[in-house]
């Protein structure tokens, strides 16, 4: 079809000719889907402002009736957001579910939500970081320190680590009222309507925060700790990730010790580092929530006589990234990522505290639009302004004895502002294999910059599962409608 716009532009005045100009530009720009759904997401962002300018112009009036304005016009009341600052678009693509039903009652409510502390800065400075470490106030007031290694008098995390965290801090505290994220409380709920709400909440692509799940730790995180209460040795052989390594290269900033080593390391002030792969078969999840993992459950368990499996077949890591351990210590920011294999993930702290920054498009993205939008937090720098226009995000604060549950290819950033240790692992679900699948997409093109560890394992378990769809009993069998 013919463009309905004048080409020949002789004969109009100024301002015609810029109009018709401007018409011409924008057609040629929406031919673009990637420029069309820019210029969709600047508009998006340019109507919300003026509407807080409006908002705040007609308040500031209504304040003022002695200066003779007008009164303020107001304008149908939009359905209520998860909170103040965050839109209620929900992350999806077209073939996500847009919206889920979940019983009231299971929900959280504000007055019960716990209080985290207001300051992570007493006794660690010059103890875990060093003592000139910067701090950053977070939105919803919370103090901490920032990343700080300090090679030659200056703090080399500085235009990295530094920037990336009071880039997060600016986002606000996830509510129980939000509608991005579920939080449950565990007091009072059967183990089927806990599984019935987790198993909702992962296939509409929505994370799930549990409270007490366990009472608080006083325990100190130490080797006896550690030894006593999970079987880690001291002498284990680790892959150690420094962030003095990170910074002078991305891609390799790991170094080979011992868990006793890392420990010794977190009472040195000039170091940052993590150890992302402790193994832990033996913990995996808690005994009610056992049969959320559809790839063990039915994949593995259910098909052992029709597929038997035989000796040097079979990646250990089916089962072994069943269940792992993650020791941070102070400072220590993983970047914004996805975790690998189209895998849920489920973590527990067991002593310290993560902030959780879980990420979600303002608006629906295809596949091949969201890799892109990922994709600007490689560049994080340069693309921070479309990065705001493109994500909104909240902060879950992970305290001793939360459990967090993450569905497949959530993009998502994790700060650790004291020393931490955390249980948790993968899993994956007949209800959300659309989500895993879009996983998977983007890490057939770019694991490289978008995602942590890459385990071997997956394919082994999905055709295990895919076997087991003519032997799963009726009471689960709709599960396969997914498929």
């Amino acid at each position: 079809m013919p463009l309905r716009f004048k080409y020949n532009l002789q004969g109009l005045g100024p301002k015609e000719k810029q109009s018709e100009q401007k018409r011409i530009w924008l057609s040629r720009q929406m031919q673009d889907p990637e420029s069309a759904e820019r210029i969709r997401a600047q508009n998006r962002a340019n109507k919300r402002a003026q509407r807080h300018r409006e908002k705040m112009k007609a308040l500031k009036n209504s304040q003022s009736p002695d200066q003779g304005a007008e009164p303020a016009r107001f304008r149908r009341k939009r359905p209520a957001t998860m909170s103040s600052e965050v839109p209620s678009t929900q992350h999806s693509t077209p073939i996500f579910p847009q919206s889920m039903s979940m019983d009231d009652n299971l929900i959280d409510p504000v007055l019960r939500s716990p209080a985290p502390p207001r300051y992570f800065i007493s006794g660690i400075l010059g103890v875990e970081v060093p003592q000139q470490s910067g701090t950053v106030t977070w939105a919803d007031g919370r103090r901490t320190v920032l990343p700080c290694v300090i090679n030659k008098g200056i703090n080399i995390c500085e235009n990295n680590d530094t920037a990336i965290v009071r880039f997060l801090s600016e986002f606000p505290e996830s509510k129980p009222t939000s509608n991005n994220v579920i939080h449950l409380k565990r007091h009072g709920l059967t183990r089927g309507q806990l599984q019935k709400s987790i198993s909702e909440a992962l296939s509409h692509n929505k994370p799930v925060i549990i409270r007490g799940s366990g009472s608080p730790s006083a325990s100190v995180l130490d080797v006896e700790y550690l030894e006593t209460n999970f079987g880690i040795s001291p002498l284990m052989r680790v892959t150690i990730h420094d962030v003095a390594k990170r910074v002078k290269n991305f891609t390799y900033p790991h170094k080979q010790g011992t868990v006793q080593q890392f420990l010794d390391d977190a009472g040195d002030p000039s170091k940052i580092q993590c150890i992302l792969d402790i193994p832990l078969s033996h913990v995996g999840l808690p005994p009610e929530l056992q049969l959320l993992d559809h790839g063990l459950v039915y994949g593995w368990n259910q098909t052992t006589v029709d597929c038997p499996i035989r000796s040097g077949k079979v990646h250990p890591d089916n089962f072994t990234m069943k269940s792992w351990a993650l020791l941070h210590q102070a400072g220590f920011v993983s970047y914004p990522h996805h975790d690998a294999d189209g895998a849920i993930t489920f973590v527990r702290i067991e002593i310290g505290i993560k902030f959780w920054v879980v990420f979600h498009p303002k608006h629906t993205l295809c596949r091949t639009a969201l890799q892109k939008a990922q994709m600007l937090f490689s560049n994080f720098v340069n693309n921070r302004k479309e990065i705001m226009l493109t994500w909104s995000a909240e902060i879950v604060t992970l305290l001793d004895g939360d459990l967090l549950f993450q569905p497949a290819g959530q993009f998502h950033a994790v700060y650790t502002p004291k020393k931490s240790f955390v249980t948790g692992g993968h899993l994956h679900y007949f209800g959300s294999l659309h989500l895993t699948g879009l996983s998977r997409y983007i890490d057939a093109h770019k694991a490289q910059f978008l995602t942590n560890q890459v385990h071997n394992n997956a394919l082994e378990t999905f055709q295990r599962m895919t076997i087991s769809l003519p032997l799963l009993s009726p009471n689960v069998g709709h599960l396969s409608a997914s498929v």
